[in-house]
Parts: structure tokens; C-alpha cells; sequence
């Protein structure tokens, strides 16, 4: 296969393993959702505030190195591994004694227990990192799409179970720590991969050169991610982070989806052409405009038909939900333009450049999540949407000056996408207004956004549109 191909039969495999498992995930998200209150979500959004900083300092941009370095051995892979595991115990110790802390500065005893049983999953994850990566490597996402399938539906059916059975935020901590048990068992099953133990000095340290960078990068974003969950719990309350996160969860299914098609195809993918500009140009070009153009009605439509799909699947308690999850869907779709610019940076072994950006998209984001803090959740996400728009500023500059390719030129040929986009999304919002009945809203909506959508791009005859759809239907054994 060429590398466009494998390419493609990677992000295919990819969107099939996120698509899947994230609509297991959103099925069974909507009963948990039914069961569970906005105050049991905001306790374990509050939670996982502590856990995903602290996965940052454990992989430590180790995974990334290796995908990245051209003539890894066996002996990196392995120190890699003992790093990931040691640190994850390390962490585990910390957040133990950290843990009372957290439920006495926001005055809610559970937080105590439940901190100290989420963070098993730290180690669970350490443990079954290496093996995730080295199928990353070979872009081999047949494995991922078999092993999260299992693992979602697996720990979403328990959680159910337990949250039927009154265990409250408790049923979301079980479902985080058996899906991070069953991914890691299926993924040691099928990778068949055994650490050699070893671990070498020289390998952690020409690995750390470009992943201490990438920590540091990560590090930042992360926190200053996740810092408004910490706030919003302590200045409105837990309840309002429970609706908070449950408008970025829905958006953040799509974002996950597409975001790890990228990370997981892209850098991968392009690190075997890095020495190859022109080449690797050509690639990035075409990757920005495919995405955009597949992913932009996506994020469209959920804006459509978000409130009719808070009132039908999450009832109308969960309504508070609706505009949080609107100005979110705008926000994850910059982002994950953002996010290809970044991991050129990473194929080119630019940790430095991406480091550079952090140093100020980092104040630009705190300074407007602050100012918004006090009006409330809407004026949070709407900081959130105004702090990404800058950064892609501010993320294509580098790239810019490297391939010739930065936010203008990017803007002039994701233009048409976005404007024809936004104008589908005004005339289905108008059409549905005539509407009265909300499940009617919620199944003519997309049907009728994707039916003009299609039309016109197979009217027009749009390159990277025709491109994939050509590509994807030759993989279909048709028969005469």
C-alpha cells in the first residue's frame, strides 16, 4: 500500500473503532444520564480533573517519542513501560494523600474515598500504554476497535447496573475503573508484547529530549483545561458543574473521535515522510481540507438539534445543558484544527515550537476563563470558544513559517466549507422551528442537513470531498 493509502485504511479503521464505541458510549451515557443527577457528574468531573493532570506526568510525552523516533528498540520500548508504571505508582501515593484535602476544601466528605478508587485507574492505564502505542505504530486500529468496543460496553453496562441500584456518582468511578481493566487484559491478550525489563538510561534519554518537551506543552494545556471544572465546583457549585460537563461530553464524543484519528493516523503516518517537505506539504494540505469538510457538518448539526436532544434523550432537567453544548461544538471544531497544526509540529520533532505556543495561549485562556467565571456556565464556554479561536491563531503560525501554510491560507480554502455550512445550519434551525413535536425535530434535522449537504458537494464535485468517498468505496468487495 502507499502511504496515502495506509493512511486512509488507518483513519478509516480509526473513525470505524471511535464511531462504534462512542455510540455504545452515548446510548449508555443517556441512561446513566436519566439515573444520575447534574451533582453526580459535577463530583466526578471534579474528580477526573485530578486524574487526567496526573496521566499527563506519566506518559510524559514517552509515547509520542517512540512513534515519533525513526530506530526505536526494544530497550526503549521497555524503559518506556517501567517509566509509565513507576511514575502511575508514584502518582497513585500522591493522590492518596492528597485526597483529604480536595473533600475538605470543597466540603464534601465522599470525595475522600472516591478520589482514592479512581486513582487505581492511573496504574491500570500505565499498565497497558506501551502495548496501545505499539499498535499505533503499525496503524494497526483493528485491535482498538475490537478492544474499546468491548471495554464500553463491558464497564457502561455495570455502570448501569450500579447506578440502578442507587450508587450514585460511585457508578460513574466503577465504570472508569473497569473499563481501564478490561481495555488493558484485551490488550495484553492481543498484542502478545512482554516487557524485557530493562531500563535504559540512553534510551530514557534521548526519549526524554523530545518528550520532556511535549510534557511540559501538555502539562499546560491540560491544566489550564481542566482548571474551570475546579473553579466552577468551588465558586457556582457542583450542580452547575454537572450541567457544564454535560454539554462538553456530548460535543467531546465527536471531538475524541476525530482528535484520535488524527493523533493516532497522523503522526504515525507522517512521521515516515518528515525528511520529505514537499511531500509532506502535499499530505498536510489535504488533511486539513478533509477534515474540515467531513467533521464541520458534524459539529453543525449538534448545534441544530441540541435542545430538542436534551428534552427527548436526557429529559428536560438536563435543559440548562443546551447552550453549553452549543458554543462547545464551535469550539471543538477549531480545535481540532488546532490540533493537526500541533501534530505537524510533533512530526517534525518540534516539541519546542509547540512548547513556544503554550507559553502564550496559556494566559490568554486563564485571563478569560477568569473574567467569565462569575456570570456563569454559558459565559465560561463562551471564554472557552473566544480562547480556542485565538489559539489557532496562535497554533498555525509555526506552521506558517515552516511549510508555507499558515492561518490565512488555511482560512482561504476552509472558507467555502464553513460558509456553506453555517448557511445549512440557519435554514434547518429556521425549518425545524416549524416544527412542534421534539423527536420529529430530532430525526428530520439531520436527515435534512445531510441531504443538502450531499447534494452539494456531489452537484459541485468537491476534490477532497469525492476524494475519500472514491478511496472508501473501492474498499467495498461489490460483485458483478
Amino acid at each position: 500500500m502507499s502511504l496515502g493509502d495506509k493512511i486512509f485504511s488507518g483513519a478509516l479503521w480509526s473513525f470505524f473503532e471511535r464511531v462504534s464505541t462512542q455510540a455504545v458510549q452515548f446510548v449508555l451515557g443517556i441512561f446513566l444520564a436519566r439515573l444520575l443527577s447534574p451533582k453526580d457528574y459535577g463530583l466526578i468531573g471534579l474528580l477526573l480533573v485530578f486524574i487526567v493532570i496526573s496521566q499527563v506526568f506519566i506518559d510524559s510525552g514517552f509515547t509520542k517519542a517512540l512513534i515519533q523516533k525513526k530506530n526505536r528498540t526494544q530497550e526503549d520500548i521497555s524503559t518506556v513501560f517501567i517509566f509509565n508504571l513507576l511514575i502511575s505508582i508514584a502518582f497513585y501515593i500522591l493522590l492518596w494523600f492528597v485526597s483529604p484535602l480536595v473533600a475538605d476544601f470543597y466540603q464534601i466528605s465522599e470525595l475522600k474515598v472516591m478520589l482514592r478508587v479512581l486513582a487505581l485507574s492511573l496504574i491500570l492505564n500505565a499498565l497497558f500504554t506501551v502495548p496501545a502505542t505499539l499498535v499505533t505504530i503499525e496503524l494497526d486500529f483493528k485491535v482498538f476497535a475490537k478492544v474499546n468496543f468491548i471495554a464500553v460496553l463491558v464497564a457502561g453496562g455495570m455502570a448501569i447496573y450500579f447506578a440502578y441500584h442507587g450508587h450514585g456518582a460511585w457508578s460513574l468511578v466503577y465504570q472508569t475503573i473497569i473499563k481501564a481493566a478490561v481495555t488493558g487484559i484485551l490488550l495484553w491478550i492481543w498484542t502478545k508484547w512482554k516487557p524485557i525489563w530493562v531500563f535504559s538510561k540512553t534510551s530514557f534519554k534521548s526519549l526524554f529530549s523530545y518528550g520532556s518537551k511535549l510534557l511540559v506543552s501538555s502539562l499546560m494545556n491540560t491544566s489550564v483545561s481542566n482548571i474551570s471544572a475546579l473553579l466552577i465546583a468551588k465558586v457556582i457549585s457542583a450542580r452547575e458543574l454537572g450541567y457544564y460537563t454535560q454539554g462538553t461530553q456530548f460535543t467531546d464524543l465527536i471531538f475524541k473521535t476525530v482528535n484520535a484519528m488524527v493523533e493516532k493516523v497522523l503522526l504515525p503516518g507522517l512521521s515516515k515522510i518528515q525528511d520529505q517537505k514537499d511531500v509532506l506539504i502535499k499530505y498536510y494540505k489535504n488533511i486539513i481540507k478533509i477534515v474540515a469538510i467531513f467533521v464541520t457538518p458534524v459539529f453543525f448539526i449538534l448545534i441544530v438539534v441540541a435542545e430538542p436532544m436534551i428534552k427527548v434523550l436526557l429529559t428536560e432537567k438536563w435543559l440548562p445543558v443546551v447552550p453549553v453544548m452549543q458554543l462547545f461544538a464551535l469550539a471543538r471544531l477549531i480545535t481540532i484544527i488546532c490540533g493537526i497544526n500541533v501534530n505537524l509540529l510533533y512530526v517534525l520533532g518540534r516539541t519546542d515550537l509547540a512548547l513556544k505556543q503554550q507559553y502564550v495561549k496559556i494566559p490568554i485562556r486563564l485571563v478569560l476563563l477568569l473574567a467569565a467565571l462569575k456570570f456563569g456556565i454559558i459565559y465560561v464556554a463562551l471564554a472557552e470558544l473566544l480562547a480556542t479561536t485565538i489559539h489557532y491563531f496562535i497554533d498555525s503560525y509555526f506552521p506558517g513559517k515552516i511549510m508555507a501554510y499558515g492561518a490565512k491560507k488555511q482560512l482561504n480554502d476552509l472558507y467555502k466549507i464553513a460558509g456553506f455550512n453555517f448557511i445549512l445550519m440557519i435554514g434547518c434551525y429556521l425549518a425545524l422551528m416549524l416544527i412542534p413535536n421534539d423527536i420529529v425535530k430530532l430525526i428530520v434535522g439531520p436527515i435534512l442537513y445531510l441531504a443538502l449537504y450531499l447534494l452539494g458537494n456531489f452537484y459541485f464535485k468537491v476534490p477532497e470531498f469525492m476524494g475519500p468517498l472514491n478511496k472508501f468505496l473501492k474498499l467495498i468487495p461489490f460483485k458483478k
